[in-house]
């Protein structure tokens, strides 16, 4: 039976697909946050100024891992699927490291995030946004590319904007990371079709030769270690079942 992605769709077209939806996924993270609307970086931004420039560099490598893959497969070769699946598999452990941090530093630093950005835009409430409040966050006279908390997300007001913060770091943890190993596995699945409709009939011969070399070895080793019984001259043993009572 041939391989199939989501069941319906062929592997190859499955790489693809899932390559495409993660681009789309970064860009529009990437153009949010240049925006000054991706709330996803408040607290990565209160944190360390360098912090939200690691967040675009993951999602400018996850664009161009995904760009890489839908070109592998379009050419289908061998060789371009092998390091797509092993760029998809770093990128992967990485940026489930990332997430988890990132996570973990949302949900902890969510009522200094809210304070720092109620200090910046003390005026906000449900329906209107502070004035371009410049705020000063350790040594740095600004957040994050300019951008003034509580005055650039497009939310009503800044508990909005931290709720959207932590909420949106979930999804891309649990969710996220749930669909970035199904496309590597997607990955992986295709790059052994290739590998199989390449080697054809010399990958299953392969296959069978370490086979027999795994049993010849075992078999060696099960006679290294079988033990071993002292020989017995059949004759004598024959002649003296006969006549017991005669001298040897």
């Amino acid at each position: 039976m041939a391989a199939r992605c989501c069941c319906i769709i062929p592997v190859r077209g499955g790489v693809i697909i899932n390559g495409l939806l993660i681009m789309i996924v970064s860009i529009i993270l990437l153009a949010l946050t240049f925006i000054h609307k991706n709330p996803m970086v408040i607290h990565l931004s209160i944190i360390h100024a360098v912090l939200p420039w690691v967040y675009i560099g993951f999602f400018i490598a996850a664009a161009v891992v995904s760009l890489f893959m839908m070109v592998s497969a379009s050419l289908a070769k061998l060789s371009l699927m092998r390091t797509s699946k092993f760029l998809i598999w770093i990128f992967v452990f990485f940026f489930t490291i990332w997430e988890a941090a990132s996570f973990i530093l949302a949900l902890t630093n969510r009522q200094k995030s809210l304070d720092v950005c109620e200090e910046a835009n003390p005026s906000s409430d449900n329906t209107t946004q502070g004035s371009n409040t410049t705020l000063s966050v350790g040594n740095y006279s600004t957040t994050f590319l300019g951008m003034q908390m509580g005055n650039t997300y497009g939310l009503a007001n800044c508990a909005q904007a931290v709720q959207a913060d932590v909420i949106g770091s979930a999804i891309m943890l649990f969710v996220g990371q749930l669909f970035m190993f199904y496309a590597a596995t997607v990955v992986g699945s295709y790059t052994a079709k290739l590998r199989e409709k390449k080697l054809g009939h010399r990958l299953r011969d392969l296959e069978w030769d370490d086979n027999l070399d795994e049993l010849a070895s075992s078999y060696r080793a099960d006679a290294r270690n079988a033990p071993k019984y002292p020989l017995q001259d059949l004759k004598k043993k024959k002649s003296f079942l006969k006549n017991p009572f005669s001298k040897k």
